[in-house]
């Protein structure tokens, strides 16, 4: 969450000793694969230091994360998209590479389904009631899971295409992905957290470890996959009527999801919860105590509703709120190069100016109209509500 807001708010440089960390991880990564797994790769857990600690932490319901190294490894492909650095690319292929072989590796058939799912796993930080009515952390093919190793798949086929590298890999890798079992919808219409209906015991837990594939992944979005946002929208909304996004950092995450859902009124609400509930006079973020990932995510949440880039267009304002009538705001990125200025008035879209860094087509959409805008590198281009 600390990084989200840094492609976006045009401060990719900042991500840069997060990449040192996790290249610091591979080494002691491998051996946590071997020793703990038996697995080829490397993989990490959710906590770890300076001196390369990958293990599985103290507590199951989260030390057990078993996706996080796929999840780390999202911001490898994300920063690409913003900067276009194909030498950051080729650096960092060896580890995309490295983790991805960790889950080929991890991932077993479903005797029912025949699909591939991760396990045993969990759904940070959440508990279910088990079928004998005991409380339960563990199962085969938790949604999170299932989503961040989508998404490492995804960044790496995406990758290995930039790069013009041809491997076996490869197409284990796209085989792998079109066998991984998918986003279910439940009996309620609800996105299911875990592969089976299992109830929460906690239906308003702050955390929304299943929705990844909403924010920050793109495996759910309005364009593609409606009747799987529909779902997210129902399982965001469930959490909220039972006490969900109580602390700065979680509300920050509802921010990011109902802007992905293109809600404007919800993101203006979560973000009216952090600034009244979750932020010290000093503007700290409140967990409570101090956790500053509220702060970050909440800057990242804003520019969310501002501009997306994560389905294919660059989307202006998409989710602007009645309550910001009139505003500006300059030097926003898009991912494949974009830089972005945006200007509203009477909530609608005044003028926004687009300039190219890399030189390519740009499709540019505003209140459901696509349009596609031919440039050059170093080129500008102005646009306005009626050129849609």
């Amino acid at each position: 969450m600390n990084y989200w807001l840094a492609g976006v708010t045009n401060l990719s440089e900042l991500q840069l000793p997060l990449f040192d960390l996790i290249e610091s991880l591979v080494e002691p990564g491998k051996k946590t694969a071997s020793v703990q797994y038996h697995k080829k790769g490397w993989i990490v857990h959710p906590i770890t230091n300076v001196w390369g600690f990958t293990s599985p932490g103290n507590k199951a319901s989260w030390g057990m994360h078993t996706g996080a190294g796929a999840w780390i490894c999202s911001h490898i492909w994300e920063h690409y998209a913003y900067t276009g650095d194909k030498g950051f690319l080729k650096r960092m292929y060896p580890v995309l590479k490295g983790s991805v072989a960790f889950y080929l590796d991890w991932l077993v058939e479903h005797p029912v389904s025949g699909e591939l799912v991760s396990g045993p796993a969990v759904s940070p930080e959440n508990t279910f009631i088990a079928p004998d009515g005991s409380r339960s952390q563990f199962s085969m093919g938790p949604a999170h899971d299932q989503q961040v190793i989508w998404q490492l798949f995804s960044d790496f086929i995406s990758a290995s295409r930039e790069l013009n590298i041809e491997d076996q890999m490869i197409l284990q890798v796209e085989n792998a992905k079109t066998r991984l079992a998918g986003p279910k919808i439940g009996s309620d219409g609800r996105l299911m957290e875990w592969a089976e209906e299992f109830p929460e015991v906690e239906p308003g837990h702050r955390h929304i470890s299943h929705l990844f594939a909403l924010h920050p992944g793109y495996q759910i979005n309005l364009e593609q996959t409606p009747e799987l946002a529909r779902a997210a929208k129902k399982s965001l909304d469930y959490r909220i009527e039972n006490g969900g996004g109580h602390t700065g950092w979680s509300a920050a995450w509802l921010i990011n999801q109902y802007a992905r859902l293109q809600e404007a009124g919800k993101a203006k609400e979560s973000l009216n919860t952090v600034l009244s509930k979750s932020t010290a006079p000093n503007l700290f973020g409140l967990h409570p105590p101090f956790q500053i990932d509220g702060n970050f995510g909440t800057t990242a949440g804003i520019a969310e509703m501002l501009i997306q880039s994560h389905a294919g267009t660059v989307h202006l304002l998409p989710a602007l709120p009645e309550a910001w009538p009139s505003g500006e705001v300059k030097g926003l990125k898009a991912r494949g190069g974009y830089e972005i200025d945006i200007k509203w008035e009477n909530n609608e879209l005044a003028k926004a100016v687009i300039r190219s860094e890399r030189g390519q087509a740009c499709k540019i959409k505003y209140q459901g109209k696509v349009i596609r805008v031919d440039m050059k590198k170093g080129s500008r281009q102005i646009l306005k509500s009626s050129d849609f």
